[in-house]
């Protein structure tokens, strides 16, 4: 049954009242936008993936995680116009762009810190996912890069009819923000 635009609606009014971490993700883009890009993923990721970054934490070494955030700049640059509602998810191209970017991050903090990554420096683009919001979809909780493609295939499919008129909140942060309230509920 198709999501409704009025239980779309409701669903992220609940998330705005429930989520007490929600001011994290602001500051976050904040820090990104304003050249803190190590700062701000590190915050985004203390705050939105703390069961998978505390166990990173002990060997975290901000040196070459910045390195390798460097290297994937320019494939986010060359992103940065693509949003959900845009993005031709079958350009062979486009998708091994956006694989390649999820592998080396996943590489770095995991599946669900790779989406939370790629969602900061993208929101309008990548969505975000954790272990319930991919068992909610049925994707096996290793989380290939195929995987994150068909997930993003699958968010604009269910949710390119949803009329999103925020210029704050990007549709794709807003189906994130659905998908937490509707996988804590599950």
């Amino acid at each position: 049954m198709p999501i409704s635009q009025q239980d779309f609606k409701k669903t992220i009014r609940q998330f705005d009242k429930i989520e007490e971490r929600s001011g994290f993700w602001a500051r976050a883009r904040n820090l990104l936008l304003a050249g803190y890009e190590t700062e701000a993923y590190v915050l985004l990721l203390a705050t939105w993936n703390f069961a998978g970054f505390r166990y990173l934490v002990n060997d975290f070494d901000a040196n070459k995680f910045q390195v390798a955030v460097k290297k994937l700049n320019p494939i986010f640059d060359g992103l940065k116009a693509q949003t959900l509602q845009t993005a031709d998810l079958e350009d062979k191209a486009l998708t091994e762009d956006i694989k390649l970017i999820y592998r080396k991050l996943k590489g770095l903090v995991k599946q669900t810190g790779a989406s939370k990554m790629m969602a900061l420096k993208n929101p309008g683009l990548f969505v975000m996912w954790d272990t319930k919001i991919r068992r909610m979809y049925h994707i096996n909780n290793r989380a290939e890069p195929d995987d994150y493609i068909r997930f993003l295939k699958k968010m604009k499919q269910e949710f390119s009819h949803i009329k999103w008129t925020n210029k704050e909140t990007p549709l794709a942060k807003a189906i994130d923000e659905y998908n937490y309230i509707k996988a804590a509920s599950a």
